[in-house]
């Protein structure tokens, strides 16, 4: 049940979560607002300003879980609680982002930015034998995530080729916000308009297949 709970938190904190990064260019070629909600996402998670990170987030989320409770899981998972901590190192990362979209009868703009993201998760109450730590590697890289423990307790996770979608519609008032791509769970197809659904799949399955070639 624990486990269950750490990797529950571990997927919803990582909706904003941009951190450590691969150095790659950016797309300069779309309006500036994308970038400015971007890097104000680096600065607010940097300074666990989970208030300023609500604001300039897609405001459907909040259909699925409410303001006050995401704050609170916001502040437990990044400040620690009975369970586990974690560890997200403070940088300025450089991003990639895509071309920029458009559905004029929707009255829809968005892109995507992608990025590898690592952290380091403590566990204050539960430790891995090796069948534990097998499990949990497991579990996690079904989830995308690559797990190397680093004692009993300790593990570090890097998240390769995440993906958030920076979008501008009606429910946003003409602002750009912010939200992370999750073609898990149910829910996300529910607040997410069906092109950007589309498209970032797309773009998802080319940075999988670009990450492929590279290893080969």
């Amino acid at each position: 049940m624990m486990m269950r709970k750490s990797i529950f938190k571990i997927a919803l904190s990582s909706v904003f979560v941009l951190f450590s990064f691969q150095l790659i260019a950016q797309n300069t070629n779309v309006p500036k607002g994308v970038h400015t909600v971007t890097k104000q996402m680096f600065s607010y998670v940097n300074a666990k300003n989970y208030d300023g990170i609500l604001e300039i987030s897609y405001p459907k989320i909040f259909e699925i879980l409410p303001k006050k409770q995401m704050k609170l899981v916001f502040k437990s998972t990044f400040e620690g609680d009975e369970d586990f901590k974690l560890e997200i190192p403070k940088i300025k990362p450089v991003y990639k982002v895509s071309k920029l979209y458009k559905d004029s009868k929707e009255n829809l703009q968005f892109a995507f930015v992608s990025y590898d993201m690592s952290m380091n998760m403590t566990f204050h109450n539960q430790e891995f034998d090796e069948d534990g730590k097998k499990m949990m590697t497991n579990i996690m890289k079904a989830k995308g995530m690559d797990v190397t423990f680093t004692a009993d307790n300790a593990m570090n996770v890097k998240m390769n080729d995440r993906v958030n979608i920076v979008i501008k519609d009606e429910f946003t008032n003409n602002q750009w916000r912010i939200l992370n791509y999750d073609p898990d769970s149910p829910l996300f197809y529910q607040i997410i308009p069906t092109k950007v659904l589309e498209e970032a799949k797309a773009y998802r399955q080319d940075l999988l297949l670009e990450r492929k070639k590279a290893k080969n």
